[in-house]
């Protein structure tokens, strides 16, 4: 798989580390606390997504993951959100507001209008709009975009 983002690399249980499978990084265990390797697991960001690019063969034991854990290079995908129609700008950064909305059973509400792995205030860049068109019940013009964080302050 070849990636165009910054790799990290970290540790995964065996069954998840399979090239193309996408986690959310939890953060640490009760069980983290004495591992020798915790420094390498635990240096990604909480309830972030990241997706598996590649897989070294070594197995490490672990007391969270029971077949142990391999060594895998990972990065933060993108990911595809909601904004206003009028917001829509492919090359655009735009600030993460998700919008007031109670409707919890809609189908765009945790994956694209309010997802958790996104915070408030986050700068983002649009990579991409995408033609299919969101129904809102409240009725926001509303458009599915790409969007990558835009990290240029790391």
């Amino acid at each position: 798989m070849t990636v165009d983002k910054p790799l990290k690399i970290t540790l995964l249980g065996v069954k998840q580390s399979k090239p193309g499978n996408k986690f959310i990084f939890v953060g640490e265990t009760e069980e983290c606390s004495e591992c020798r390797l915790r420094g390498v697991c635990l240096k990604l960001d909480k309830n972030r997504i990241y997706e598996v690019a590649s897989v070294k063969e070594t197995i490490h034991p672990c007391d969270v993951f029971a077949q142990g854990v391999q060594t895998v290079e990972i990065f933060e995908p993108s990911y595809t959100v909601t904004t206003g129609a009028k917001l829509a700008v492919e090359g655009a950064t735009v600030t993460y507001n998700p919008r007031d909305c109670d409707l919890i059973e809609c189908p765009h509400y945790y994956h694209h209008c309010r997802p958790t792995y996104l915070e408030e205030g986050e700068k983002l860049r649009i990579g991409d709009i995408l033609d299919e068109s969101v129904n809102c019940k409240h009725g926001y013009k509303l458009k599915l975009i790409v969007v990558d964080r835009n990290n240029s302050h790391d």
